[in-house]
């Protein structure tokens, strides 16, 4: 009798404050060029360096509309919220996920910008040890390899909607009249 393949699964988590195509091209890059079954889209509900993202509900949808292109291969999860603790980190996430979900099997992916802050994340060794890897996606000069991906931050994005200035070219499909529609950001 064969032992059952586990699902080679990648955890995509963050704020999400909006997504933007770099991180739609981020799970684009995670499935075909890094080849997983399929990605996990988690935001965070509480952030462990004290942001305070947008409401967590419109950030939730608007990564469900990001994901929409990928079909059942991309899920996205409200399981920071289940998970019931006042602040989620990414090694209990992880553990957490491990424990609930065996048949799955577990890698990180993470932009350049938290790979380089990751001495301040809890117990990233550890991470790096529970994780089957951890892959790091960069974007504008920190890009890794032999490509990069655009350099747009949510921050930005943010920034040009307070000014009234356009940003629908840096959104996936979808997600613009989103934000239109429920007014988010502008103020």
């Amino acid at each position: 009798m064969s032992e059952k393949k586990l699902i080679n699964t990648a955890v995509f988590g963050g704020k999400f404050d909006p997504p933007h195509l770099g991180h739609q091209l981020s799970v684009f890059l995670a499935l075909e060029k890094y080849r997983f079954d399929e990605v996990w889209i988690i935001p965070s509900f509480s952030h462990p360096f004290g942001y305070h993202p947008y409401d967590f509900d419109s950030r939730l949808e608007m990564c469900r509309i990001m994901a929409e292109p990928f079909k059942d291969r991309v899920k996205v999860s409200d399981i920071e919220r289940k998970i019931g603790l006042e602040v989620v980190y990414t090694v209990d996430l992880i553990e957490y996920l491990k424990e609930n979900f065996p048949e799955n099997d577990f890698s990180l992916v993470i932009g350049s910008d938290n790979w380089n802050v990751r001495g301040k994340w809890k117990d990233f060794d550890k991470l790096e040890k529970i994780c089957r890897s951890i892959v790091v996606i960069g974007r504008g000069e920190g890009g890794q390899g032999s490509f990069s991906l655009p350099d747009i931050s949510s921050t930005m994005i943010r920034e040009m909607i307070k000014n009234s200035r356009d940003q629908e070219n840096l959104l996936p499909a979808g997600i613009y009249e989103y934000i239109k529609k429920h007014n988010l950001y502008s103020e």
